[in-house]
């Protein structure tokens, strides 16, 4: 048995678009699953009246990310939970009994992350080292990464790279986005930081759960698609300020003492890489009132995997095609290949 977890806020579209997708995964078995919901003001009422069987639990506010995780933490019981957010859509059929299986096959895993693929099929990095100083400058949103894309040191810590595409692999933590726990690792490790009210939490977890001697493995034989930041697009500041927040906490947290010199210049770093996004959301946002929307390739692909990739509307050989070319390989495999070793950094 397996608890399923999704923390929602504001984005009722895209959580029935997830439900659906689950649903679909699942072949007609029904997982426990338990939707909290932080204060939304759009209207999710109707998803109560279309998935009667999940449970859904209304937050008076936002009590942020960890916390809400957290109070449905301590209500289940089932040696696994799958969390996922609301902006995502399953893609690998018996989805849940796969990411089970491998579990049951590797007990010293402590947290699974799946493949995650962007909507036009790109393989998202979901997968990556602990972050260092220089991820501060490089990070996925960060100005100089927008600058200088191919620069190696915006990949360098994304580890998704490094596997086939198939073979489970050993990496320092996943993106929380979607992420399966061991129960029994939960319990020796603990909760979520409830200090991180949203970013990093994910981040913080999998650091501890490698102190505390349970592996963290990236495993893309299943995989699930990520629309990034659907949950946060109708607030970009508040977004970007919670997330160098939670930067400057889990640094504070987990530099060592011997390194506390180094917590000055992190400091700043963060500060100039907040006041740099900002300035890049407020181009962007500026400059794209001046520019002419076109229905591009990928606009077209995104549109039709919200919209009709988890309704089975593969009516005619077009469509199937494109679904074969953006998620080939999406078959998990009968019985989970072994983990390889070597891509799991430890912390300097």
């Amino acid at each position: 048995m397996i608890d399923l977890v999704i923390v929602n806020y504001n984005s009722s579209e895209l959580l029935h678009d997830c439900l659906a997708s689950i649903k679909c995964s699942c072949n007609g078995s029904r997982p426990n699953v338990v939707v909290t919901d932080n204060g939304s003001r759009d209207p999710i009422e109707y998803i109560r009246k279309t998935y009667s069987d999940i449970t859904i639990v209304r937050n008076r506010e936002n009590i942020g990310f960890s916390k809400a995780i957290n109070a449905i933490l301590s209500k289940t019981d089932a040696p696994y939970i799958v969390l996922l957010n609301p902006d995502t859509i399953v893609l690998t059929n018996h989805f849940l009994e796969s990411v089970s299986d491998f579990m049951d096959l590797h007990p010293d895993v402590g947290i699974l992350g799946p493949g995650v693929l962007e909507p036009d099929g790109r393989i998202q990095g979901s997968a990556r080292s602990f972050p260092r100083f220089h991820s501060l400058f490089f990070g996925r949103r960060s100005f100089l990464t927008k600058i200088f894309p191919q620069s190696r040191l915006a990949s360098a810590n994304i580890l998704t790279k490094n596997t086939n595409n198939t073979e489970p692999l050993e990496v320092d933590w996943v993106s929380g986005a979607c992420m399966v726990i061991r129960r029994q690792a939960l319990q020796q490790v603990g909760m979520m930081d409830e200090r991180f009210f949203m970013y990093w939490e994910d981040v913080d977890w999998c650091k501890r759960m490698w102190d505390m001697g349970w592996k963290v493995i990236y495993w893309p034989g299943v995989k699930i698609m990520h629309h990034v930041g659907g949950s946060s697009e109708s607030r970009v500041v508040r977004s970007v300020l919670e997330f160098h927040k939670s930067a400057l906490l889990y640094f504070n947290k987990h530099i060592k003492k011997k390194r506390s010199l180094l917590l000055p210049p992190i400091y700043t770093a963060i500060s100039l890489r907040f006041f740099g996004i900002l300035l890049l959301q407020f181009m962007t946002r500026t400059f794209s009132h001046f520019r002419k929307k076109t229905d591009t390739t990928d606009e077209a692909a995104r549109t039709w995997l919200y919209r009709s990739c988890i309704k089975n509307e593969f009516t005619n050989v077009q469509e199937n095609e494109l679904r074969r070319t953006r998620f080939e390989g999406i078959t998990p495999d009968l019985v989970p290949p072994p983990v390889r070793t070597g891509s799991h950094q430890l912390p300097n």
